[in-house]
């Protein structure tokens, strides 16, 4: 007996998005195209979901960090902890562990000290350097930490500005 149409035919799938970008899970390593638009994806390999948020620090920050996107860390923007992300440009101060999984950009009058594990670096002369660099292809998260946040983010004094859309992880410290 011939299967009816509707159940002979398989779930017909999205359309293909015209800007794709290839990514790299922190978890599993797995390399995969997403679009160029998405906010958040589950890896096909580990099934883990990641975030692609791009943030704007303009204040100073303490705790833990993690996103695919970009952090963009402003002149007066100041991070203490542990920041992830696919990639950094900082104007201003960052404090920590820092894993970037693309290019850490330091531009003049900056402030880095700690340690550094990333995929490439670009320093802008002024820009001060204080920390532990490790430079390679695949840049991990320590197995014992994971790539997942284990502390709130805590906001002192100013307000963000810029594209925070996590603000309830956000705590005043003090």
């Amino acid at each position: 007996m011939p299967l009816r149409p509707a159940l002979a035919a398989f779930h017909p799938k999205g359309p293909k998005p015209k800007a794709v970008r290839t990514v790299s899970c922190p978890h599993c390593s797995a390399s995969f195209d997403i679009s160029q638009k998405a906010m958040s994806v589950r890896c096909p390999q580990c099934t883990r979901p990641l975030a692609f948020e791009d943030l704007h620090l303009d204040a100073k920050m303490q705790g833990d960090v993690s996103t695919m996107g970009t952090v963009h860390l402003g002149e007066s923007g100041e991070m203490v902890g542990r920041l992830i992300c696919g990639q950094l440009q900082s104007t201003g101060r960052v404090d920590g562990k820092v894993v970037v999984y693309g290019r850490a950009e330091l531009h003049p009058h900056s402030l880095a000290t700690g340690q550094l594990n990333a995929r490439a670096m670009l320093a802008h002369h002024g820009a001060t350097v204080r920390m532990a660099v490790k430079i390679g292809p695949k840049p991990m998260v320590s197995t014992v930490t994971g790539a997942v946040m284990t502390r709130p983010v805590q906001r002192a004094g100013r307000r963000i500005v810029g594209g925070m859309t996590n603000a309830e992880r956000f705590k005043p410290v003090g």
